[in-house]
């Protein structure tokens, strides 16, 4: 029987054994690592509380959507930078323009001088960091891939490298976390209100927008939709506000837990680990002056 030969003349074996396959992902900075090796193009829908869509070209992240955390258009209309009136406009001529190649809301809201190329290429990187924050502070329930998938209109180019992503998402958490001082699931679920004397003068313009969003109703999330900021700075806001003792709230109540063990009475007598009742007694109405006595039944009467 012939044994087959390589092309360098070396013999090869007769059963070739086939290459392992790659372990899968462990977690979603893992993923993101092998997509970027893969130069892929498409998203990552991760499922978890609330989850959210992460988009990539080419292996790198383009954009990041999750409930968690303010879109660009949200951080551009709630902060200022672009008014209402004015997105619509540029809404509009995108809408009109259709599918033509060189026109995308990108061109049409800095060729309308609403805002420089500079400018709103920050505000898209800026979002893409601080929802990857955002969705990093609830565990990811799992994900799902997609090569046919439309990114937003407004993202991040060329991207951002998925390493760079996790190494500052990491960061972020480490340093609220020292500042905090406490898990922070406590911080993103606090709702805070101003103390009761303060002097909002000494604070920095941004710190006096946070303090005054802060009614004791909103979360860190809902005052980052409400000013149109990051939900990283605003938890970092409130995380320095109690430090200074700025901010109060009021502790989660824990509901009392229902009595279910048998209530022992100061009567009853323990032996050996069995409760018992004192033993009856009877009264003698014929007792000595005909005075009632009592005696104690079972009572040892030697």
């Amino acid at each position: 029987m012939s044994v087959p030969a390589s092309a360098s003349g070396v013999a090869a074996p007769a059963h070739a054994t086939a290459p392992a396959p790659s372990p899968a992902p462990r977690n979603v900075p893992a993923l993101l690592v092998k997509l970027l090796a893969e130069d892929f193009t498409g998203a990552v829908e991760v499922s978890g509380s609330p989850g959210g869509t992460i988009h990539l070209r080419l292996g790198l992240v383009i954009a990041v959507d999750t409930p968690n955390a303010p879109s660009v258009e949200t951080l551009l209309i709630r902060s200022g930078r672009i008014d209402e009136a004015g997105w619509a406009a540029a809404v509009t001529q995108r809408a009109t323009a259709g599918e033509a190649a060189d026109v995308d809301l990108n061109a049409v809201l800095t060729g309308r001088g609403l805002i420089g190329h500079g400018e709103l290429e920050a505000v898209c990187i800026a979002a893409v960091y601080d929802a990857a924050f955002a969705m990093a502070l609830s565990p990811a329930e799992g994900w799902t891939v997609h090569e046919a998938a439309v990114p937003p209109e407004l993202v991040t180019c060329p991207g951002e490298s998925p390493r760079t992503l996790a190494e500052e998402t990491t960061r972020r958490i480490n340093a609220l976390t020292q500042a905090w001082g406490a898990p922070l699931a406590e911080l993103a679920a606090v709702r805070c209100r101003p103390a009761a004397r303060i002097d909002p003068g000494a604070l920095s313009t941004r710190r006096q927008a946070v303090l005054l969003a802060a009614n004791g109703r909103r979360t860190p999330r809902d005052i980052a939709f409400f000013l149109g900021c990051g939900v990283f700075p605003a938890m970092q806001d409130i995380a320095r506000l109690r430090a200074r003792r700025l901010v109060e709230w009021e502790a989660p109540r824990t509901a009392a837990l229902p009595i279910t063990a048998r209530v022992t009475t100061p009567a009853e007598v323990q032996v050996g680990g069995t409760h018992i009742l004192p033993r009856r007694t009877r009264r003698d109405r014929h007792g000595e002056n005909g005075a009632g006595s009592e005696t104690t039944e079972g009572k040892d009467s030697s």
